[in-house]
């Protein structure tokens, strides 16, 4: 093995089929975005003879192909990986193959490990801007690996308890949440308050028999609405439960939101509300 393979382990990068070949210090960019980089010059090769496409032991080295992985910092200044690839060309159906890696996906060019601490990181309400400077990318990158890997999708099942509130997203626009009542877990959010969008988005996505299951529904009243609904108002003082988990839940998401300095983005908002509450 390399004598450099402890800078391996120090970055966490499992594959021992890289091999690091010199260290240097390098300046890269152009204007404003030149900075100084730790570079690692490495190979990445193994052997291969049976092509994964036609299957014939038909596979040669044809080269290497070189791409720049970003990955997490060992020293203070961003760190990225020259990484020579082998490529292998097929006799047979004239196909060429790279060598593969857990260290990072075919095409992409920022390590597997990094997604992880991105996400990890969003999870503590931390900004976009402030998470790409922790890990040595672009804001614009970051919130690419967000957006990927949250996909807002409404709860499967309604359970038999809901909490229904709302809170100042975007625009100063008011918009619902909705909860698990049991469980404290993100049911839905919508865009807006209206009954008609909150109709429409329950009857869509949930069948008449799974809204009939549904037993309570703890929300908050204004006077007008108390003095309109005694019955429900009695019932709720001998009632275990309260609208507590869903203003737990405004809670996060205030603090989400004075911690990111506020959000333009609707879509990127909620997506980091269903991270902290789903």
């Amino acid at each position: 093995m390399s004598q450099y393979d402890p800078t391996l382990s120090v970055l966490g990068i499992p594959d021992h089929n890289i091999k690091i070949a010199f260290v240097r210090h390098e300046y890269r960019g152009n204007g404003v975005r030149r900075r100084q980089y730790h570079v690692i010059d490495a190979e990445l090769t193994y052997r291969l003879t049976r092509c994964p496409l036609c299957g014939f032991e038909a596979l040669h080295p044809n080269g290497f192909y070189t791409a720049h992985v970003r990955v997490l910092n060992g020293v203070e200044m961003p760190t990225v990986i020259d990484l020579h690839k082998q490529r292998w060309r097929c006799h047979n159906c004239y196909h060429t193959v790279s060598a593969k890696t857990p260290l990072v996906q075919p095409n992409h060019t920022i390590a597997a490990h990094m997604t992880e601490r991105i996400m990890k990181l969003a999870h503590e309400r931390l900004p976009v801007k402030t998470i790409a400077r922790i890990i040595g990318i672009s804001a614009s990158s970051v919130q690419r690996i967000i957006d990927q890997n949250l996909k807002l999708r409404p709860a499967r099942r309604l359970p038999t308890r809901l909490c229904f509130d709302e809170f100042r997203s975007t625009h100063g626009m008011m918009s619902f949440i909705c909860l698990d009542a049991d469980s404290h877990r993100l049911i839905a959010l919508l865009g807006d308050r209206f009954n008609r969008t909150i109709k429409n988005f329950f009857i869509a996505h949930y069948s008449l028999a799974e809204r009939t299951r549904v037993q309570t529904v703890t929300l908050d009243m204004t006077i007008a609405t108390l003095k309109r609904h005694k019955v429900a108002v009695l019932a709720a003082v001998t009632s275990p439960y309260s609208n507590g988990p869903i203003e737990g839940a405004n809670r996060l998401i205030k603090s989400l939101k004075r911690s990111c300095f506020g959000f333009k983005n609707q879509l990127n908002f909620f997506k980091r509300i269903y991270q902290i509450t789903a």
